[in-house]
């Protein structure tokens, strides 16, 4: 897989408590051909929350926190209509209907490369409306994370980087883990990058503290999550009972669509939890993983309790808008080897097919527009987002084809009428090319959807302001 291009990192296999095997693959830095090597550290993005849900409980098994403590209890600033019900419980379990601010409008190219007072942030992005009741439904959001983050804070009366390093990395020996800043000068930290259809590219700039902070700023090695692992089985951070807590699936409530919508969630406090029967001996294998996504990195983490067995995969790539290459290779290769471990029928994973949106591209250059469209009806896979056709778009406007990407961005506009971003996107490139009034006309229809949508109406001025050069009028 590491030759294929779509792996890049450090690889960890332990059974019996015992590592079976490590191995790196690829370049910490590709500028100076640099290789990874197994101690190279890497951002663990969401693999981070671990972490967080891990001094929680400490917390609450000193008797500092309760799991059904509001919000309002330790951030008196909260919105108390909200932060009133919203229990800790709920935020551990993405239970809290606090949307994810890294859906927002182009969080990766604003809010994430700006500082924040962390209080100030959270009033900001993490106090928005809820999208459902507290407690009724499972929807992942980074914005609980960073809430508890601040209240670990509040209650220690020390910052949450020092919580990690005094709670966990400190006690474990675990000497190449801490909290991530990209101020920090950090000795063999691997740089990231973003794989996508058409080109390798230096990662975007992410601000790590206030956020992703709890929800996904720490930065490890293979080895030192070994000891990390190790230590989840033992009482050395915390009684059993209390990491029974964090290991047991809160199964009464539904996922929400986005997130698979299965009737049961399988989220506990920072873990994923799955039971699969082996094909053959019928015995139940429990497993207990986290993924982890964030510029220019990859993470995926496995446990296999019953059989002392872990799995750690770390990457210093990522994946481009349009392509899922990266995360899926990660994914398979993470599904196999503990296939391996636990004596399942596995498959030595196979390098995946080139990218849908190379072959869209190829074809709207060679044979035009309706060529394409035409063979993704046959062929293609639908983005369940929206926007099959976005990076495509996307390239051809690099390669100046302004024409060609409108095409496409109407045909993705048609196929999801109510998604608001490709509208911002078309209005965004008819201004660039000029074409106000047809700016306008999908404004007009994006500003029923969403009448309140900063962007659209910072859109609508600048359509204004370009048809007043123009002449067109008001």
């Amino acid at each position: 897989m590491a030759q294929s291009g779509f792996f890049s990192g450090t690889v960890l296999v332990a059974e019996n408590s015992h590592v079976i095997y490590r191995e790196a693959f690829g370049l910490a830095n590709r500028e100076w051909k640099i290789p990874n090597s197994v101690d190279t550290k890497f951002r663990l993005a969401s693999v981070s929350k671990q972490f967080c849900s891990m001094i929680i409980m400490q917390l609450i098994q000193e008797e500092k926190l309760a799991l059904n403590d509001p919000i309002t209890k330790h951030l008196l600033y909260y919105r108390k209509d909200q932060g009133e019900k919203i229990t800790l419980h709920h935020l551990l379990a993405h239970q809290s209907g606090i949307p994810d601010f890294t859906n927002s409008f182009d969080y990766r190219n604003t809010t994430a490369r700006l500082l924040f007072e962390k209080d100030d942030f959270i009033k900001r992005f993490c106090s928005n409306d809820l999208t459902h009741d507290p407690g009724n439904l499972y929807s992942y959001s980074n914005a609980g994370y960073v809430i508890l983050g601040r209240i670990i804070e509040k209650v220690t009366k020390r910052s949450y980087e020092q919580n990690v390093l005094d709670r966990i990395t400190q006690p474990l020996g675990m000497t190449n883990t801490g909290y991530d800043r990209p101020q920090k000068i950090l000795d063999k930290r691997a740089s990231g990058y973003t794989h996508g259809p058409f080109r390798i590219e230096n990662s975007t700039y992410i601000e790590m503290d206030p956020a992703p902070g709890a929800a996904g700023a720490i930065y490890s090695t293979v080895d030192d999550l070994f000891l990390w692992n190790r230590a989840l089985s033992t009482d050395t951070l915390l009684k059993k009972f209390y990491r029974e807590l964090m290991f047991t699936p809160n199964r009464s409530v539904p996922e929400s669509r986005a997130a698979g919508g299965r009737q049961h969630s399988n989220y506990g406090y920072g873990w994923r939890i799955d039971n699969v029967v082996h094909p053959t001996t019928g015995r139940n294998i429990r497993t207990m993983s986290h993924g982890g996504a964030i510029n220019g990195f990859r993470a995926i983490v496995s446990r296999i309790p019953h059989q002392n067995a872990y799995v750690a995969l770390l990457c210093n790539q990522s994946d481009l808008p349009g392509s899922n290459s990266v995360w899926q290779t990660l994914n398979r290769m993470n599904t196999e080897m503990v296939r391996v471990v636990t004596e399942q029928p596995y498959k030595i994973p196979t390098k995946p097919k080139p990218s849908q949106a190379k072959k869209l591209y190829d074809l709207v250059c060679n044979k035009g527009v309706d060529v394409a469209i035409s063979w993704f009806h046959k062929n293609g896979k639908k983005n369940p987002w929206g926007g099959s056709f976005d990076s495509v778009a996307r390239e051809l406007i690099r390669s100046e084809k302004k024409e060609e990407a409108t095409l496409l961005y109407e045909y993705d506009i048609h196929q999801a009428p109510n998604k608001i971003w490709l509208q911002r996107k078309l209005v965004e490139l008819y201004i660039q090319m000029g074409k106000f009034k047809k700016a306008d006309a999908v404004l007009e229809q994006a500003l029923i959807i969403r009448p309140d949508d900063e962007r659209l109406i910072e859109l609508q001025n600048e359509i204004r302001h370009g048809a007043l050069q123009q002449g067109l009028g008001p």
